[in-house]
Order: C-alpha cells, then structure tokens, then sequence
C-alpha cells in the first residue's frame, strides 16, 4: 500500500505547479504520452502475470534452475515485445502529431521528439513488469518497494525540476526515461538476489508454450477490462448528454482510489494463492479467505464514509452543483467498490490455479449482459441509473466467481460460513445510507455500523487461533506503549 499511495501523495502535491509550468497545451500533451504507457502492457499478451503464476508453483516446488531458466527466457520475450510495440508506437508518432492530436504549430516538433523518447521506454517497461512479477513470486515487496517509491515519487517530482533549467517536454520525458532505466537496473539487482540461479540460467523458449495459452486469456479479460470500466461513460455521453457524463465521472474518480488498497492486498495474494493451491488445500483456503477479510476490513470504513457523507465530499471538493447531482451516484459506486474488493480477490484465485479461461468468458459475458442492462437502467432512471447498473454488475460478478471457484476447488467452501455475515453486515449498512439522511442519524448508523462490521468479523470471519494471534499482538503493543510513555516521562 505504501508502494502505491506513496507516490500519488506526491503528485497530488507536484501537479499544480506542474500545470503552471508547463502551461495546459503541453499538460494535456504529457498526459495523453503517459496513457500510451499503459498501452504497452498489451503487448505482454498476459505473459507478465502467467510468468508471476508459473515461477511461484516451481518455487514452491523446489524447482529453482528451471525458474531461472524460465525467469530469464521471460524478460527476454518481454523485452522483444517492448522493441515491438515501441517501434510500432514510434511509427506512429508522426502522423498522431501533426494530424491528430490538435497540437499549436510551435510544440509539434517539441511534442514528436517528446514521444519518441516515450516510445523507446517499451522495453523496459515490459522488462520492469516481468522481473515485477519476479519479485511478487517471491513474496519480496518490501525490498521491491523501497525500490519503487523513491524512484516513482522522482517520476512526479523530476519532470517539475528539469523545467527549472530545460523548459522542454523532451527534458521531461528523458528524465521519465532516465526513472525507468533507474527502476530496471534495481529491480535486476533484486531478481539476482533473490534469485541466484538467474546468473548462471540459459534460455528455454520451449517453457513459455504454456504460459502462452493462460496469457491469451487473461489478454481477453485485459481487453475486456477497459470496456467494462469506461462503457457506462460513452452510454451517458450518448444517452443523456456529454455534460451529464461529468457528474458521473467525478464521484467515480472519488471512489475509484479505493481500489489502489484492493490491488494491494490482491497483488499479494495472488502470488501466494499460485503456489500453494496444489499441494496445500487448509493453506489456500485460509489465504482465499483472509484476503478477502482483508480487503472488505480495510476497504469498509472508507466505503462507509462515501455511502453516508458523499454529499458533503462532494461540496468540499467540487462544489454544491455537483453534489446535488452526484450524491446518490457516490453512495452506489461505494457499494460497488466494496463488493468489488471480494470480486477482485476471487477472480486472482481462478488465474492462479491456471484457470484463466473462465475469467476471460466471464468477461465477455458481462460485456454482453452489461450493455443492455446500462442501457435499460439509463432510461429508467438517469444518470443514476448507470451507477445502479455498475454496482449491480459488482455483486453479480463477485457472486458467480465465487461460486465458480467452489466448483473448480471445493474445499473453498467452508470459507462460506466466514465471509457471508461480514460480507451482509457491510453491504447491508451501506443500503442504510442510500435514502437522504441527517447528519447526526447519518453519524449514528456509521457508528453503529463500524461496531457492528468489525463485530461480525472478528466473531465470525476469523478462526478461534487468528483471534488469539490477535489478541497476543495487541497485547505486546500495549505493553510496548506504555513502556514508551513511562521511558518518554522518565527521560
């Protein structure tokens, strides 16, 4: 979590002064070459996450020659594919610049130059993402991220210092450039040692045959992704008008950030689920469920709080107009959310135990009954009725991968009796939230409903031995602190 709310800290503090700077042309320029970034991962087929699934179940194994063999014939696949879709992208540039992108006359050299640049990160950003997959296989995200966030703090804060002495975007992207080669060399350092065998490892292209297979589909829920998660904006741009699309948007990019602790906890879990399904089931089952608890535990207060004061956010944030418009949008999309976080956790289950196709058809699927049913729900009732739409398919999409992954492992099944109350007892609070409420009832039910949910969790989310693993730990921190205190009044 650190690793990724570190550094959005930082460039929600570094974007102002970095909008003054460069001037609203060149930002808006710097942000369209920043999404390109993310066009890279396409490029991977899903070969980065099959790679994470692969060496965790030969790690666990014991199987640490073939892992180097396979580590490395993966960076180097990656890499290819990072020259490939950078030269394509590169092609590209030219005529996206003076023919598509409505940029003034003076900043298109400037900007060609600029994406170039972009363009020639492709290889490491893909290398990063596969040695990234490296590392979560080995559970090493502590050294990984006091690599990461100093490194993705100077990725916000370097663009801003070279504008002191280069007032150029071709400055800036070379000190993004110069991050990602930063972020290379450590992540190697770590994967070396960590790993190694990786010095004395030899390609094997045969091993990635497999991977290839639960690579193209998890590829088909990557395309899939982008379609679910922006349609609904199109629908109301189309159905209703572009201006309401923004009333929409705005209290979804509010309750969006969440989601960096659901892929926090997930990206760990993941991993960890890969290498330990086939051979210990109690394990698997304990990890399934405890990052579920966790996700749902950490996510809840948040959720709770969008649910019961989103108008009020909303005010402080953007405005009374936007509030009066946004508040019911807020409260769903946290029920959304929060459903989500169980949602996310299940689908990382089905890639780890080598079961992507059924994420991949799920997708498509929800494409297909999502489309409609937006549709539908938009004429019904608004605006509104597209955050309706977006939790419903939430809950729907939580509900049937659990119960796809029960089928797959049945041994889940018992987590059942564990996560059902906590899951009730959160969403059910939230519904509380839905109608419009004072602000000392809205008080009463989110303290009531803080009681109640961490209540249902402790007694009937965790074993008998996680509450006394738990009580001993607050035990010790109560006895630390007041060892603290009586040494801070002695000194």
């Amino acid at each position: 979590m650190l690793g990724r709310i570190g550094p959005v800290a930082v460039a929600l503090l570094v974007t102002p002064p970095l909008i003054t700077r460069l001037g609203l042309a060149r930002w808006g320029v710097l942000t369209i070459a920043l999404s390109l970034v993310g066009t890279f991962g396409i490029f991977d087929f899903g070969l980065g996450r099959a790679l994470t699934r692969a060496i965790a179940e030969r790690i666990a194994d014991g199987e640490e020659e073939e892992s180097a063999s396979l580590t490395l014939t993966g960076i180097l696949t990656l890499g290819l594919f990072g020259v490939i879709g950078g030269g394509i992208a590169a092609l590209c540039v030219r005529f996206w610049v003076y023919h598509g992108l409505k940029i003034p006359a003076d900043l298109q050299h400037q900007t060609m130059i600029a994406m170039w640049v972009l363009c020639g990160t492709a290889p490491l950003v893909m290398i990063n993402a596969a040695m990234w997959g490296v590392m979560s296989a080995y559970q090493a995200f502590r050294t990984a991220n006091l690599i990461n966030i100093p490194i993705s703090i100077m990725y916000y804060l370097g663009p801003l210092l070279v504008l002191q002495v280069w007032n150029s975007l071709v400055g800036v992207m070379l000190v993004l450039a110069l991050c990602r080669l930063a972020m290379t060399v450590g992540y190697g350092a770590v994967c070396l040692r960590i790993m190694p065998s990786l010095r004395r490892a030899r390609p094997a292209f045969g091993l990635l045959r497999p991977l290839f297979r639960i690579g193209g589909w998890m590829t088909i829920s990557n395309l899939m992704f982008p379609i679910l998660s922006y349609m609904d904006r199109f629908m109301i741009a189309t159905v209703l008008s572009a201006a309401v699309t923004a009333y929409y948007t705005t209290a979804f990019d509010v309750v969006a950030r969440l989601s960096m602790i659901t892929m926090a906890v997930t990206s760990t879990a993941y991993p960890a689920m890969a290498a330990c399904w086939r051979t210990d089931t109690t394990a698997t089952v304990a990890l399934y469920r405890n990052s579920i608890l966790t996700v749902v535990g950490l996510l809840f207060p948040f959720c709770l709080l969008g649910s019961l004061f989103s108008h009020d956010i909303l005010t402080l944030w953007v405005g009374p107009d936007f509030a009066l418009h946004s508040t019911l949008i807020m409260k769903c999309l946290s029920i959304g959310v929060f459903v989500f976080g169980m949602d996310a956790v299940a689908a990382g289950f089905l890639d780890g135990i080598g079961r992507a196709e059924m994420n991949a058809i799920l997708s498509v699927v929800e494409v297909v009954v999502y489309i409609p049913l937006l549709l539908l729900f938009l004429h019904w009732f608004g605006v509104d009725g597209a955050a309706f739409a977006w939790a419903s398919r939430s809950v729907m999409d939580c509900v049937v991968r659990i119960r796809l992954g029960i089928r797959l492992y049945p041994w889940l099944s018992q987590m059942l009796r564990h996560l059902i109350p906590t899951a009730i007892a959160g969403v059910g609070t939230m519904l509380l939230a839905l109608p419009n409420i004072t602000h000392l009832l809205g008080g009463a039910i989110g303290a009531g409903g803080l009681v109640v949910f961490y209540t249902v969790l402790w007694r009937q989310g965790l074993a008998d031995e996680e509450r006394a693993s738990l009580r001993h730990g607050m035990a010790q921190a109560w006895m630390l602190g007041r060892q603290g205190l009586r040494w801070r009044s002695q000194g």
